[in-house]
This record gives structure tokens, C-alpha cells and sequence, in this order.
């Protein structure tokens, strides 16, 4: 009986042994569950869900994606102990482990401790290695993404730009892409067409809000937006633009072309033809509407 208790005793520790596993720093991964796929390929893109609290857990980063990384387990450099636990996983791998704070900022960030967290405090992370993609797959995948992410905010952007025209009695035209437009004035009845370069005075704000942009000094100074620096660097004059070549923001790219030489026009750009969910600077917020006034003065 003896002996089998022994043996009985020798499994349970071999088994409790499997679920974890030590890094050649010292630092125990456990395994909350274990994957059987590849190991990392450093010409692959890596793909991992990331969390990690402080001691107190104090969230610190909680990635509701999974993050692309590039992995290379025969690189020699030093790059800290989160690397060398990412190296020995597999996909399908989940895992916990902690690092001290000193660590994780001087060695894998290297960046400054924040001065709130104590160097030798621990930092709690779970990580799952979710995939590995080649890169063209990676860049599909991405894609992919943002174009089911544009098509949801379409749709949003569309109702509020109804609502906005419908509300102040504004009769806009549309176009297959979702762009809004307003012919305020005629012109000579020549159209730009994609590769022109064309003059163009403008005003630019958020859908009704703020203003953030013009080529027009006066309106700038009344608009509260001059600014000195653009005044020495390109001057407040026409900008000059070539249309229809990917060159500016889409709502542009579209809308210039259907501005007659001389003509004005008021422009209503969802966000998904302007700066999408990234937004540009403290005015234009993610997924912000846009609506530009134009004037297409010359046709070159």
C-alpha cells in the first residue's frame, strides 16, 4: 500500500509540475490553459490578449483586440522577462505570471517607473497567445476590420446627418458613398476630373460645433482659428490640391470633383470620409462629422 501511495503521490506532483513551467530567469508561468499549436516564428506576426494589473489590481492594460507582436526566439538581445515567457508559448497557450515593476519598465518598456508604482511591487499579468498570421494575412485581417467598422459607422453617421439636414430645413444631395453636398453657387460649368490640380478656399468644422480649419485669414481671426505659424509657413491663400488621387480625405476627394470652377458648395462628410475612427487633433474627435464650406476658384 505503501508503494502505491507513493506512486499515486509521485502523478499528482508530475501532473501539478506540467501546469507550470519556469524561464531560465526564474520567473513560474502557469498555465491556465494549454494550447498544441507553433511556437513563435519570428517572420510571423504573433497575436496575443494581453491583461495586467498592478498588486492592489489596478487595471493597467486590458486589450479588448488581440495585439500584433513580432517574436523572435533566437534573438540574443536582452529584451526583458515578458519576452522571454512570450517565447515559449504556443498558440492556444493562456497563462499567468507576475514581473516586479523594475522589470517590466526598465527592461521590456524602458521607460521611467511611474513614481506611484514601487520598483520591487508585482505586476500581475494573463496572457493568451490567440494566432500567428504572415504578414499579408495580418495587414487582410486589419482590413477586414476596419471596413466592418465603417460600415457599422456609416450607418450611424447617416442618421445623424439626416437628422441634422432634416432639422435645419437643408436640401442636400447624396452621393453612393454617403457624402452630402449643397451647390450654393453655380459657376462656369467646368468640372474637375480625378488628377486635376485645383485652387480651393475653404472653411472647416465639425458637424455643428466647432471650427478648425481655413484657407481665409479673415475668417480665421473671426472664427478664432488664425494661426501664426501657417501664416508664415503656406499663408492663408487657395490651397492647392490634386484631386481624386488619395491625397486628402475622401469626402474631398469626392466632393471637389462635383464643384463646378467658380462654383461654391457646402460639403457634409461622415466620418468614414474624413478622419474616421482616429480623428486629427483635439477638435476633430474620433468618428466626427465634418462640414466644410468650398470654393473651388481654379481649375489648372
Amino acid at each position: 500500500m505503501k508503494k502505491l501511495g507513493y506512486i499515486i503521490l509521485t502523478l499528482v506532483l508530475a501532473a501539478c509540475g506540467s501546469n507550470t513551467f519556469q524561464t531560465e530567469a526564474g520567473t513560474t508561468v502557469t498555465y491556465l490553459q494549454k494550447g498544441d499549436g507553433e511556437s513563435p516564428v519570428d517572420s510571423l506576426v504573433s497575436m496575443f490578449r494581453i491583461k495586467y494589473t498592478t498588486e492592489e489590481g489596478e487595471v493597467m492594460m486590458d486589450a479588448d483586440e488581440p495585439m500584433p507582436l513580432k517574436i523572435d526566439p533566437n534573438n540574443q538581445m536582452d529584451q526583458g522577462e515578458l519576452f522571454n515567457v512570450l517565447t515559449k508559448l504556443k498558440t492556444g497557450d493562456s497563462v499567468e505570471f507576475s514581473l516586479t515593476a523594475s522589470e517590466l519598465f526598465e527592461k521590456t518598456f524602458r521607460a521611467p517607473r511611474p513614481d506611484s508604482i514601487a520598483a520591487d511591487s508585482k505586476i500581475q499579468f494573463q496572457i493568451t497567445y490567440v494566432d500567428q498570421l504572415t504578414e499579408e494575412g495580418y495587414y487582410e485581417m486589419v482590413a477586414k476590420k476596419a471596413e466592418e467598422a465603417a460600415a457599422k459607422q456609416i450607418v450611424v453617421d447617416s442618421e445623424i446627418l439626416d437628422k441634422y439636414l432634416a432639422e435645419n430645413g437643408i436640401d442636400a444631395q447624396k452621393t453612393e458613398s454617403g457624402l452630402r453636398y449643397v451647390i450654393t453657387e453655380e459657376g462656369n460649368g467646368n468640372f474637375a476630373e480625378k488628377g486635376d490640380t485645383v485652387l480651393v478656399d475653404y472653411i472647416g468644422k465639425v458637424l455643428d460645433g466647432d471650427y478648425f480649419d481655413t484657407s481665409n485669414e479673415e475668417l480665421a481671426r473671426e472664427k478664432g482659428i488664425y494661426n501664426e505659424r501657417r501664416a508664415q509657413q503656406i499663408g492663408y491663400d487657395p490651397l492647392e490640391v490634386v484631386v481624386g488621387q488619395g491625397r486628402v480625405i475622401k469626402g474631398w476627394d469626392e466632393g471637389l470633383l462635383l464643384v463646378p470652377e467658380g462654383g461654391k458648395a457646402t460639403l457634409y462628410i461622415p466620418s468614414t470620409l474624413g478622419y474616421g475612427s482616429r480623428g486629427s487633433g483635439p477638435i476633430i474627435q474620433p468618428n466626427s462629422i465634418l462640414e466644410f464650406d468650398v470654393e473651388v476658384v481654379e481649375i489648372k
